[in-house]
């Protein structure tokens, strides 16, 4: 697939996720920005769930709920959406101790897009 984005920035966030609390990936904080990939590792050889999700801090939507991952296994999660100002993309682990490494490769129109990893 072959595609253009009127982009200021390409930029991938790194976040381990540390327990089994909502962690914000990356934040659209001043304007919209666009997910291009997120790249999730379970890393202790455990076989926790996965759950992305985007809220406004009202509302929340999940992408993906409770995926099963398999120990050590790398998923790939490539279909291209939106944050709109005030979005964040959060991630949970059902692990304790977490345990999954996240990428999150974004499009920054502005460079307005900001990850917390």
């Amino acid at each position: 697939m072959t595609f253009t984005l009127p982009v200021g920035a390409i930029i991938t966030e790194k976040v381990k996720l540390t327990d089994d609390s909502a962690t914000t990936l990356v934040e659209a904080d001043k304007s919209r920005i666009t997910i291009l990939t997120i790249e999730a590792t379970e890393t202790q050889g455990g076989t926790p769930t996965l759950t992305l999700d985007v809220t406004d801090g009202t509302t929340t939507w999940f992408k993906r709920s409770a995926a099963a991952l398999t120990a050590r296994q790398t998923v790939v999660y490539d279909t291209l959406f939106v944050l709109n100002n005030g979005e964040t993309l959060r991630a949970t682990s059902s692990d304790g101790s977490g345990d999954i490494d996240i990428f999150v490769t974004y499009a920054a129109f502005d460079i307005a897009g900001r990850g917390s990893g």
